[in-house]
């Protein structure tokens, strides 16, 4: 859009705005309305030009006072036209008062200025011209004619009765004919911008009209079949009139020929007119081939199209008005395309909303990956002072240089290493999760016996399960043998779930650790007699630093990072996990993993891939960044070592 239309467009909506205050609320159709804002509008505009159109000739052929005073006169009279319209509502009263006293005044004028040879006689030219150019059918150009000519022949009266008693006719100022000119150059002038300025299709649209109307009340031999066909379109007017939106009838070439919806008004006010190509022109430039390519689609066979466009606004209240646009194709009896009907309804609410979310989630998204690193950097940090403190409590606790004086100081020892070694899990687990959640940890398959693992496990965990009274017991169903997956993944995650079923269960308890095959999977399942879970509880158990019990509640160690560090392992496998647990009666976790390491490293696909994967929240690798990161995965191993 140039600058010159968007000035156009803000003159002209300041103008409607000021006739619509002038008029109220409206208290008619929305489409008489229009027409009653238009009329307003125009009497304003009038009451601006109207003086410099008369100005040239009234100087040239009054005094400068009379001239001036002429002049304001001639403002005055579309305002009191239109102060007529705001009383009465009537159009047809407001053009008639409007039409004679338009005349009155020129005729008055050209007889107090030199009668038949004044130059503000052939002004009167100018009164069937406005009516027919502001009321756009043939009975105001007679009305016009009729009134011209009144005038005419009253001055011409005039000047035969001057005559014969002796009188003579007033002589015109010399310059009249330039004066004259000036002013007819004047009026073509303001009349042809006003037309130039107008977008062409909507005079097409409106000419197409009535010549249609024309043809249509010739063709229609009695009045009640014209009535009945002037109804049914007024009842589609109506009808397109109370849609929502703005609603715009475009015809073969993307022009708009016929405006419509409850909304019109409003848009009006937003992005300016729309007629003819005044749509397209007001699309954001870079929206634009969007609208024409799917119009061009319904050209090309389509029934609809829907698509989201951005208008550039003429007000002040921002940048640009988001819109859905919904195009519907329209053809003719013999299958051409002939146009489309669009709608349009105003999304900025929405689309401010979503980016809201966008911009919402983003930020969260950004907060978790900086909390990832700080973990990673955290646990790093603490695994070396750690090492150090666990090393030098172990070589204490053997007293390779010199024993204890007091056997409290061999415990405080004692429990100085206990507590590194736990702290110093913990931090391995922060580790392991942070490069879960950043897609860094890649699990390394290999065929290794189930048996083995589940012993080691045992091995492990069966002195805490005994101090606790907790009996473990493991059953290794005999097709159990080999399978493919990677050793210590799986180690830790019976670890873990052993671990937490020991921490869970009262003494007197008993830890059940299954493993069988079932189709190609290894199911491990882990289940106790402990103290259960609830059920409003399951729902979010295995998200990260979620707990059971928390706040001044707790009875358990912990991080809550245990079942969340098995849900990334089982899924880095393309494994499955679930839980099963009664308040006060038990807890049963089975693990679910492909026993050819098939799913490792992978993305689930089939009716897994439809079901989002609570966590980790990125798991999967890019081909382009693979060998990269296995390296750094390697590498960050060795360090750990």
């Amino acid at each position: 859009m140039t600058g010159l239309d968007n000035l156009i467009d803000r003159i002209t909506v300041a103008g409607r705005q000021i006739a619509g205050s002038w008029l109220g609320a409206p208290g008619v159709a929305p489409d008489g309305h229009e027409r009653r804002v238009s009329a307003m509008a125009a009497c304003l505009f009038s009451a601006l030009l109207a003086p410099l159109i008369l100005f040239p000739v009234l100087i040239a052929g009054f005094s400068w006072e009379k001239a001036i005073a002429a002049a304001l006169a001639a403002a005055a009279l579309p305002i009191a036209a239109g102060g007529v319209l705001a009383s009465t509502g009537s159009l047809r009263l407001t053009g008639r008062l409007a039409l004679a006293t338009a005349t009155l005044a020129l005729g008055g004028l050209a007889a107090l200025s030199g009668g038949l040879a004044s130059p503000i006689l052939p002004l009167l030219a100018l009164v069937p011209l406005e009516a027919v150019a502001m009321s756009k059918n043939r009975t105001a150009l007679l009305w016009g004619l009729a009134a011209a000519g009144l005038a005419l022949a009253a001055n011409w009266a005039l000047m035969a009765i001057q005559l014969p008693a002796g009188g003579q006719a007033l002589q015109t100022a010399g310059g009249a004919g330039l004066a004259t000119a000036l002013s007819l150059a004047a009026y073509a002038l303001l009349r042809g911008a006003s037309v130039a300025l107008r977008p062409a299709n909507h005079m097409e649209a409106t000419g197409s009209a009535a010549l249609d109307t024309e043809r249509h009340d010739k063709t229609i031999p009695d009045g009640a079949s014209a009535s009945t066909a002037a109804d049914q379109k007024a009842r589609e007017q109506s009808l397109l009139d109370h849609m929502p939106g703005l609603v715009t009838e475009h015809d073969a070439r993307g022009d708009v020929v016929r405006v419509a919806g409850c909304d019109r008004l409003s848009y009006g006010e937003r992005i300016g007119a729309v007629e003819g190509k005044g749509f397209v022109n007001r699309i954001h430039v870079a929206d634009r081939i969007v609208f024409l390519d799917a119009f061009d689609a319904l050209r090309r066979g389509e029934p609809r199209r829907d698509l989201e466009l951005r208008f550039e606004r003429i007000d002040s209240a921002g940048q640009f008005v988001h819109a859905a646009i919904s195009l519907s194709a329209a053809f003719g009896a013999d299958g051409r395309f002939c146009g489309a009907m669009v709608q349009t309804r105003d999304i900025s609410e929405m689309v401010a909303a979503r980016q809201q979310a966008t911009a919402v989630a983003e930020e969260a998204e950004t907060a978790n990956a900086a909390k990832t690193r700080f973990l990673a950097a955290v646990s790093h940090e603490l695994r070396t002072p750690l090492n150090a403190i666990i090393g030098f409590s172990d070589i204490l606790a053997r007293e390779y240089f010199g024993g204890f004086s007091d056997e409290r100081q061999r415990e405080y020892v004692g429990l100085i290493h206990q507590s590194g070694e736990h702290l110093l899990a913990l931090v391995n687990t922060m580790l392991d999760m942070s490069k879960i959640e950043s897609g860094r940890y890649e699990v390394f398959v290999e065929p290794f016996a189930v048996g083995d693992v589940v012993s080691e496990c045992d091995a492990m965990l069966r002195l805490q399960a005994s101090n606790r009274g907790v009996t473990l017991t493991r059953r290794i169903a005999p097709d159990v043998g080999e399978v493919v997956a990677d050793r210590r993944a799986v180690q830790q995650i019976l670890i873990n779930l052993v671990g937490n079923a020991i921490k869970f269960t009262e003494a007197g308890g008993v830890i059940n650790v299954d493993a069988a095959i079932d189709h190609d999977h290894l199911v491990l399942s882990v289940s106790d007699t402990g103290v259960g879970i609830p059920a409003d509880k399951l729902a979010r158990l295995g998200e990260p630093f979620v707990q059971v019990q928390n706040g001044l509640a707790r009875h358990y160690e912990g991080t809550g990072l245990g079942l969340s560090l098995v849900k990334g392992l089982v899924d880095l496998h393309g494994g499955a996990f679930s839980i099963e647990s009664r308040e006060n009666e038990g807890t049963a976790v089975t693990i679910r993993l492909p026993t050819d390491g098939s799913g490792a490293n992978g993305e689930p696909d089939g009716a897994e891939a439809a079901q989002p994967v609570t966590f980790p929240p990125v798991l999967t690798k890019t081909a382009k960044n693979h060998d990269a990161i296995r390296s750094e995965t390697h590498a960050e191993t060795a360090r750990s070592a």
